[in-house]
């Protein structure tokens, strides 16, 4: 289906998903917009979110990239300020290599995620392995944004990120000291976590990883503190880091002409950054984790890294995720928990297989720090990964729609897992046994919750809705105490991204839903996109502001 096809189709015809898989334009003129409606005169700040912007080279559509995941990445910034009623919204990709260097040549230059440029099997061996060209491993940084030690980080799964100005979204170079970018014992491969984490009773950002090498498999685990103290400087740190980068030969085409911003930046990366590595049976995919307050919680999901499957993959050409193997019929998942404090394993717990991109959150009880709720986003298994192909999305091919919220009781003494909600109700639809076992029996994605929430017992959720058939058409709020679907927003012929749940500065303890949810909306036959304003606890719509470009399918973002 193209473009022309969709916009041909009247409004009693089909839900169309077509233009939010479609390329959008650079925007940094920073126009002032006035909302139309009310929102709070106290929300004010800057609301980030990266996701990708471009699914060909320059437009040319002999350049479509396979997969949502392959789009060069695009930064967005929203600045709000609820005293004027204004919007001020600027949108950049991110000067990464891979892009630049791409729209250079109007070909892709380096294999992403499900798209790979080498034509030949043995340029497909070139592009994967380390050591042999790793100026043909990408850099492009399409998941999400976070602020780590007053820089933005764009971040995605590799052992690079994009360090931008917060400012005007302009780069300022790459992240390459990461503990789990650093090599190990002829790394074969590693998968890191796009979602760190950041940890408010101890004032650090908390990132891993998952590597496997010739001499086994490992986790990575990166405690960085916000600020720099006194004792983490040394006097031959200069020396050391520049040793250190030109020793690197993997990050060499990234870091030759680094800046002085960047290198500061990445020094202080390396010297803050306490770093914990755990041996593991497998190396699993693992999109995302979280924190209660004492610990972080990993749920390696049996989605393994496979070498002969990797090499199938590499004479194929085909998707990144088909290097993985599923093994849910045959092995659990491990929950690995850590601690917060020492950075030491406190247990490692098998529990139901499945497979997931998003946790929710995870608290401990009162009365037991030793048990912790863990809640996640969860589906039967990787099916989804293979639905999302650019194709397929564009013509409303989505035939099993998302996961859902399914609660995991692990207690760190006995070593057990339970499901408090197992077998609520029969097995239906496509991921049948998530269904059985969900807390609400509503299919969805990109969950969000209060941020003064994370780590504690809580209540709302609120995400996308995916049904089969269509991916992301309405914004749902779900009560987990009552279990059930509380609020909605939807309008026809519109595709909402995540919601983005802003609190109220003085908000009590008591009102968790007491704030805003913010959202970034595609009128899907005008082609063009709105910021809209929720009232957290009614749902109601306060305000929206319509933006000067359209904005395709993002994933992820933060407001600060």
């Amino acid at each position: 289906m193209t473009e022309k096809q969709c916009c041909e189709k009247t409004d009693d015809e089909i839900w169309n998903n077509y233009n939010l898989y479609t390329s959008t334009n650079e925007y940094t003129d920073e126009k002032t917009i006035d909302f139309q409606g009310q929102i709070p005169d106290w929300l004010k700040g800057n609301l980030y979110r990266n996701g990708p912007g471009a699914h060909e080279i320059n437009n040319d559509p002999a350049t479509t990239f396979s997969h949502i995941f392959d789009g060069f990445a695009y930064i967005q910034k929203y600045s709000i300020d609820g005293s004027s009623q204004t919007l001020q919204f600027r949108g950049s990709f991110v000067k990464s290599r891979t892009y630049t260097e791409s729209v250079k040549n109007g070909r892709l230059m380096t294999r992403q995620f499900g798209t790979d440029p080498c034509k030949s099997i043995f340029g497909r061996f070139q592009s994967f392995f380390y050591g042999k060209d790793p100026a043909m491993s990408t850099d492009d940084t399409g998941v999400t944004v976070q602020m780590v030690q007053n820089e933005l980080l764009a971040l995605t799964e590799i052992p690079v990120g994009n360090v931008l100005d917060p400012n005007t979204l302009e780069p300022i170079g790459p992240l390459v000291t990461l503990p789990y970018g650093r090599p190990k014992d002829s790394t074969i491969m590693s998968t890191t976590t796009a979602h760190v984490m950041y940890d408010a009773k101890r004032k650090m950002t908390v990132g891993y990883s998952s590597r496997m090498t010739n001499n086994g498999s490992f986790i990575d685990v990166a405690f960085i503190p916000e600020e720099l103290s006194a004792d983490d400087k040394k006097d031959d740190d200069d020396d050391q880091f520049d040793k250190l980068l030109a020793a690197d030969r993997r990050f060499l085409h990234l870091t030759t002409g680094m800046n002085e911003r960047a290198k500061n930046y990445n020094r202080r990366i390396k010297n803050t950054t306490k770093a914990f590595r755990f041996p593991s049976p497998n190396t699993c995919y693992m999109h995302s984790a979280s924190l209660s307050e004492n610990y972080l919680i990993l749920s390696e999901i049996p989605y393994h890294f496979a070498k002969l499957s990797g090499l199938w993959c590499l004479m194929t050409g085909g998707l990144a995720s088909s290097m993985f193997q599923w093994n849910g019929d045959t092995m659990p998942t491990y929950f690995r928990v850590i601690s917060l404090d020492t950075g030491e394993q406190v247990a490692y717990i098998p529990g139901p297989a499945f497979f997931h991109f998003h946790h929710i959150n995870s608290y401990e009880f009162d009365e037991n720090t030793k048990k912790i709720i863990v809640d996640i986003c969860a589906f039967d298994d990787p099916r989804i990964i293979s639905e999302l192909y650019v194709d397929k999305l564009r013509q409303n091919i989505f035939p099993s729609g998302a996961g859902y919220v399914r609660r995991f009781e692990l207690d760190l003494e006995a070593n057990t897992c339970v499901e408090p909600n197992m077998n609520a109700r029969e097995p239906k639809g496509s991921h049948c046994f998530s269904h059985a076992h969900s807390l609400v029996p509503v299919q969805f994605e990109l969950p969000r919750i209060n941020p003064n929430y994370n780590g504690k017992p809580y209540r709302y959720v609120y995400a996308d809705r995916a049904t089969p058939g269509r991916l992301f058409d309405a914004l749902i709020k779900l009560d987990l105490q009552t279990k059930e679907e509380v609020n909605k927003w939807e309008e026809p012929y519109t595709s909402p991204s995540e919601p983005i749940f802003v609190p109220r500065p003085d908000a009590s303890d008591a009102e968790e839903d007491d704030g805003v949810v913010l959202s970034i909306i595609l009128d899907q036959k005008g082609k063009r996109s709105f910021l809209l304003v929720l009232d957290g606890k009614t749902f109601k719509e306060l305000a929206r502001a319509y933006l000067p470009v359209h904005i395709p399918a993002s994933f992820h973002g933060n407001f600060y």
